[in-house]
């Protein structure tokens, strides 16, 4: 310690090196940081519209799944003839996510740019709707309407200068019904 204290203290301009470098390292790891907090709030961001688009899927498929039915035995069913067939949609999600995150298609996959700059793009979206099952011989173990979701999410890095990979992350989601007690 004294003898960083002796090169601080030193008048001849031999710290000038070291008090730019650790400026510059501290500048470097500011940049790191806000760019960790940048791509949280893009995945935090996309999460979060994924799963409203899900819940929606979810409300829709209610009246269908508990139509009048008790908890325990109802599941998205209607008779067809002679015959229940499920009656479930799994819904347009790229549609909800288009006007909510303000994607535009390109190919297979869905981008949003920040003016001529790609910001992330979103694909591989997958939706499944778990019917609850058609009258149950135990109503206490049964499993419930459930639809879950998975999403692939590619974020470039803006630190770095493109000589790193971007972020990629697969999100699973999911929304369950959850009766009232």
């Amino acid at each position: 310690m004294t003898n960083l204290m002796k090169i601080f203290s030193n008048k001849k301009g031999n710290s000038t090196p070291l008090i730019l470098a650790v400026v510059l390292a501290i500048i470097i790891l500011s940049c790191a940081t806000f760019e960790y907090m940048r791509l949280m709030i893009v995945a935090i961001g996309v999460r979060d519209s994924v799963q409203a688009a899900i819940i929606d899927v979810a409300t829709e498929n209610w009246d269908e799944v508990y139509n009048g039915l008790r908890e325990g035995y109802s599941g998205g069913y209607s008779l067809t003839g002679v015959a229940w067939e499920q009656d479930l949609t799994t819904g347009d999600i790229y549609d909800r996510l288009e006007d909510n995150l303000g994607l535009e298609q390109k190919g297979g996959k869905y981008v949003k740019y920040a003016g001529d700059v790609l910001g992330y793009e979103v694909s591989g979206l997958s939706i499944g709707v778990i019917n609850a099952p058609f009258a149950p011989s135990n109503p206490k173990s049964i499993n419930q309407f459930t639809v879950e979701g998975a999403v692939d999410v590619t974020v470039p890095l803006s630190f770095g200068w493109e000589h790193l990979l971007p972020m990629k992350i697969r999100m699973g989601l999911k929304a369950v019904y959850v009766p009232k007690f």
